[in-house]
């Protein structure tokens, strides 16, 4: 993707951005095919202390997209633990961990990933499955009683990120029902194409309305032997500067996390990734949010940082 880097440069110094119709600023689908477009195979074992049969079952091996959500795996995930498994009379309770560490559902798989395993990520990623609660390490996931809870969080953050784009949640609800549910089953299936033709009749005419980017920073720094930590904030980020020019990655950090910069660049084990790759610091904001969001509308940038400088950089 070296080719984009130089495009990022050059588009950041465009003169004015202001009146530019924001579909000229689109590039071809395949461009998003190749940012949004990546998969991850998974290895899914049954936790240990919950394995009922005389065995251990078999892993599952599933190849998920980056934009998918965990609960699109539970009826699997289910159907192939069901006979390894003791209900007791409960209702099963189900969630994901990596290295003792619960994922939460509401976040894409690929943020997840970026966020707790980095660039280098394992082929297969080895996930832990649960069918019962543990309090202490599930204690900052949300209730989860049905697929009906994650369309509820995914449109709602799709609604949350159109208001911060445009002051206004209206033109998203003014789609009509059936292009709800098709906004909905191409989130299901993950499928680009159909996602992209209902989202650009919500795009902004021009970046001169729009009001801000919609971006999450996630903050995350772990320690093997002091435990982990993660932030996630939301900060305004205007696509255009003072003078009509594209802010940038570093611009963002600047206003919303300036300790995670030193002198211009990132400070010292700090690394921005997206869609499992590192940012360059001069990508345009809006160009990210055009070719790189995921389903939920949102620029998910996450900040792994060393440990010992989490709880200084969060504070401040």
């Amino acid at each position: 993707l070296e080719h984009l880097r130089t495009h990022f440069s050059a588009m950041a110094k465009v003169s004015s951005l202001r009146a530019v119709p924001l579909k000229e600023l689109v590039e071809p689908q395949e461009t998003r095919r190749q940012l949004c477009g990546g998969q991850l195979l998974l290895r899914i074992r049954l936790a240990p202390d919950e394995v009922a049969s005389l065995y251990e079952p078999d892993p599952l091996f599933s190849l998920v997209p980056r934009v998918a959500y965990l609960p699109f795996l539970f009826h699997d995930v289910l159907e192939h633990f069901k006979k390894s498994i003791s209900r007791m009379g409960q209702p099963y309770e189900l969630w994901f961990d990596y290295n003792n560490i619960a994922l939460k559902w509401h976040f894409p798989v690929g943020v997840l990933c970026d966020s707790v395993v980095g660039m280098e990520v394992p082929v297969p990623w080895d996930l832990t499955v649960h069918f019962r609660g543990n309090s202490s390490l599930t204690k900052d996931l949300l209730p989860f009683s049905g697929m009906a809870d994650l369309q509820r969080s995914v449109m709602n953050a799709f609604k949350q990120a159109i208001f911060l784009e445009i002051g206004s949640a209206a033109r998203f609800m003014r789609l009509e029902k059936k292009e709800h549910m098709t906004l909905w089953n191409a989130i299901l299936k993950s499928d680009l194409d159909t996602f992209s033709q209902v989202k650009e009749k919500l795009m902004c005419t021009n970046l001169l309305e729009c009001k801000s980017i919609a971006v999450r920073l996630h903050l995350w720094s772990a320690d093997s032997t002091r435990g982990s930590n993660c932030d996630v904030l939301l900060h305004r980020a205007p696509p255009l500067g003072e003078d009509g020019t594209a802010n940038t990655v570093t611009d963002f950090l600047n206003l919303a996390m300036p300790p995670l910069l030193k002198d211009g660049q990132l400070a010292e084990g700090v690394e921005i990734l997206l869609q499992g790759l590192q940012v360059p610091l001069d990508t345009p904001l809006y160009w990210l949010s055009l070719h790189a969001s995921y389903l939920d509308h949102f620029v998910h940038l996450v900040a792994r940082m060393p440990y010992t400088s989490f709880g200084e950089t969060v504070s401040q």
